[in-house]
């Protein structure tokens, strides 16, 4: 039976000021509804606060999950090592992984030889010098280090954690069965299904963590997608988990040779293998278990027939995978016939609010699903701590919850759309969308550096702000949006989305115009790390037909001593600390980027109306032998089909 929600007219004792908070133990400071990763989490993050909570999902009768897998990017891991009391879990029991690894050209291919690939290192897991010379290695930890987790592991011992807490009431063996929601400042009521809780549980505010089930958008009509989903772009998912899968089963084909002649193998990352249309993911766990995903625009499904058969259909285009998993060792199987959807609330002045696909979830690219999730709980803990104890509604800052938030789910949509299409095939759209993908990324990343200190220094509790770190977090609350970074300038969330739109527009419309004209520039291979954010972009216009362009990024940190023999610079070896220069790289690698991007976007344009103009030519001295022709098909950075 579904959730039913209403609002109703009342006059009863105000759930605001903790003054007025002396009631039976059917009343909380909030109910959290869902205990997912997301529910979790905010039921710790809450009673962190100081707020009263009560956690509600029938967790005892729902079966068993091996889930999706997680690939959390470094921002998930701040939160789950703090506030989700994950730090030893997340250290001691997953698997490490060395960064993300995307590729587009592996169809049908039996290596990756000659393929396009970007990739993001984040390799300083000790021993390694950056660990080594941090003076706080949990905040290290926190910023640095990926790891794959499993994730019903993690959600065990998180349960462990919400239990143990005092200001924790954790109903596990019942649903919510009606929400009233109060039109006043009256508790709100959530009735329980069956006879075992027949009184009613009052809250001052009820937040939905009840993943796709979506109880408060769907019944208050927050499913913004259904009026703003005008483009027909719309994804389904299928995934499994496989066992029996080690070392042994990635050979040599999967270990890439880098710029600086180290070796490095893909299988340790989280991988990406694009086609036009889709993508696939493969995320190795622990317990020698793997995730391996699909996600496919359902505009061009892969063949007729269930998710089930599309999913294979999909994985046996890359012959990279061959022997690694199959139907003798799948653990589980699970898809989404839509995935995409997005709210146009996330916190309310009438004291409700919703997080992680509840609210909304566009594509598991980048893993930003349970990312953005846990960056807006923060917020609206912020928001129901302040109510709770003060009795006041920041009505402000509710609303730049909602206008960023909103826009960075639209920025998420922005990061794939153009991906899906056949722009995917050409290698300077590959290389320039992900650029542009990772400086919004990075823009965030001083802003990401505070609020881990923040996170670190307190673990989420309030009561241990100093004043110093209390307006570090007022600080934080302005700009923990990547639609609202300082790098902006002032722009409005929504500009910034619009720009951001535009500009992956532009390359993806390039890059089909090249296709259509049978031109085909070079595979590149771009590979980045934490210490090594910037591509050599300036080496594109010396791109040559049949040849892979390595524009790998150079190390700025690493000493001289640690380096091959006879690569130090000068710049190597200044005496500047180690902690000083990831500083400087930190706060400077988002300019940084964004200057790659524009100089890569320039070119591509510049380049791509020089073609145009010698094609026009080319056609008006057809039928005479002209040079430039010639010129059109032979010069740098692309040859023609």
């Amino acid at each position: 039976m579904p959730t039913s929600i209403n609002f109703r007219s009342a006059h009863a004792t105000p759930a605001s000021g903790r003054e007025n908070n002396s009631r039976g133990e059917t009343y909380s400071d909030v109910v959290v509804v869902g205990a997912g990763i997301v529910g979790l989490t905010n039921a710790l993050q809450f009673a962190k606060r100081g707020l009263t909570v009560t956690l509600v999902d029938n967790v005892e009768s729902r079966k068993d999950s091996y889930k999706v897998g997680e690939s959390f990017l470094v921002f998930t891991s701040a939160f789950l090592r703090t506030v989700g009391e994950l730090d030893r879990f997340i250290s001691e029991e997953s698997f490490i992984k060395l960064g993300v690894w995307f590729t587009a050209g592996a169809e049908h291919k039996t290596e990756f030889s000659g393929t396009t690939e970007w990739a993001v290192n984040a390799d300083p897991h000790p021993p390694h010098y950056l660990f080594d010379h941090a003076p706080d290695k949990k905040w290290f930890r926190c910023m640095f280090l990926d790891m794959q987790i499993a994730r019903p592991d993690a959600e065990a011992a998180m349960r462990d954690a919400v239990r143990r807490h005092p200001g924790i009431r954790f109903l596990d063996d019942v649903r919510v069965e009606a929400i009233d929601l109060a039109e006043t400042d009256a508790p709100h009521r959530l009735t329980l299904a069956g006879d075992k809780y027949p009184s009613p549980l009052e809250a001052g505010w009820v937040m939905d963590c009840s993943g796709r089930n979506r109880l408060l958008a769907r019944k208050l009509d927050h499913r913004a997608e259904r009026q703003e989903m005008d483009d027909g772009f719309q994804t389904s998912a299928a995934w499994g988990q496989f066992s029996h899968v080690d070392d042994a089963k990635f050979d040599e084909r999967w270990t890439a040779l880098l710029a600086s002649g180290q070796r490095t193998p893909r299988d340790l990352y989280t991988v990406h293998l694009w086609g036009v249309g889709y993508w696939i993911w493969v995320i190795r766990l622990s317990q020698n278990r793997i995730s391996v995903g699909v996600t496919f625009d359902l505009r061009r499904t892969p063949v007729e027939g269930t998710l089930r058969e599309q999913f294979w259909a999909l994985i046996r285009r890359h012959p990279v995978l061959d022997g690694i998993i199959g139907e003798e060792t799948l653990l589980e199987f699970q898809a989404y016939r839509q995935v995409q959807h997005w709210t146009d609330r996330f916190v309310s002045a009438k004291r409700y609010a919703m997080a992680g696909d509840a609210g909304s979830i566009i594509d598991a690219y980048y893993s930003q699903g349970i990312a953005l999730a846990l960056v807006s709980s923060w917020h609206i803990a912020n928001v129901m701590e302040r109510q709770v104890k003060t009795g006041e509604i920041d009505d402000a800052y509710i609303g730049r919850i909602n206008e960023a938030t909103r826009q960075d789910w639209a920025m998420m949509r922005n990061m794939v759309r153009e991906k899906y299409t056949p722009a995917i095939e050409d290698s300077r759209f590959f290389l320039l969308s992900h650029i542009l993908d990772m400086a919004i990324f990075w823009c965030m990343g001083s802003t990401r550096a505070k609020l881990t200190h923040w996170l670190v220094r307190t673990e989420g509790h309030s009561d241990r702000e100093t004043p110093a770190l209390e307006r570090l977090r007022r600080d934080v609350e302005r700009r923990l949006f990547y639609s609202r970074s300082p790098y902006w300038l002032g722009l409005s969330p929504e500009r910034v989305q619009r720009l951001q739109r535009f500009l992956q527009g532009r390359i993806a419309e390039r890059a089909r115009w090249r296709q259509r004209h049978g031109i085909v520039p070079p595979p590149l291979k771009s590979v980045l790390s934490v210490t090594a954010p910037l591509p050599r972009i300036w080496r594109l216009p010396f791109a040559r037909t049949g040849q892979v362009l390595d524009i790998s990024a150079r190390d700025l940190v690493q000493p001289a001593a640690q380096r091959p023999a006879g690569t130090a610079t000068w710049f190597d070896h200044l005496p500047i600390p180690i902690n000083t220069k990831l500083d400087w790289v930190i706060r400077l690698r988002p300019l940084g980027l964004l200057a790659c991007f524009a100089f890569g976007y320039v070119y591509d344009a510049a380049d791509t109306s020089r073609r145009k103009l010698l094609m026009r030519l080319s056609r008006k001295n057809a039928g005479k032998s002209s040079p430039l022709s010639t010129d059109l098909t032979n010069n740098a950075g692309g040859s023609r089909a």
